[in-house]
């Protein structure tokens, strides 16, 4: 990424930190629901499936969300949106964090 002025760099570092906390949190959030369930992972490694991990990183779970797709449909100035259905362990994953799966299935009633 090129920048040239000092506001610029100011605010791609202000972005980065950002960035590298949520990333924090959602590791930290997710190895302390699966350590206070007595929990493993499966399914985080696509080349070793049944791999089980304890201490996910948060790359592989978000990762996980990877296939995801979200399509915005326009017909004569109506908007219509799709989301495909999430697998179990997209939705263990969004338990985990502490969210609600409406999360996700709510981006079609908001993509309006």
């Amino acid at each position: 990424m090129f920048v040239q002025r000092e506001y610029q760099v100011t605010g791609l570092i202000h972005l980065l930190s950002l960035a590298l906390r949520l990333l924090t949190l959602i590791e930290f959030v997710v190895r302390r629901q699966l350590e206070a369930q007595s929990k493993t992972f499966t399914g985080l490694y696509p080349d070793n499936p049944k791999k089980q991990t304890n201490k996910p990183t948060a790359e592989r779970l978000l990762r996980a969300f990877s296939n995801l797709t979200l399509t915005i449909i326009e017909v004569r100035g109506e908007r219509f949106g799709y989301v495909p259905p999430i697998n179990l362990l997209q939705q263990e994953i969004i338990s985990l964090l502490g969210l609600s799966p409406d999360i996700y299935s709510g981006l079609v009633d908001n993509s309006s």
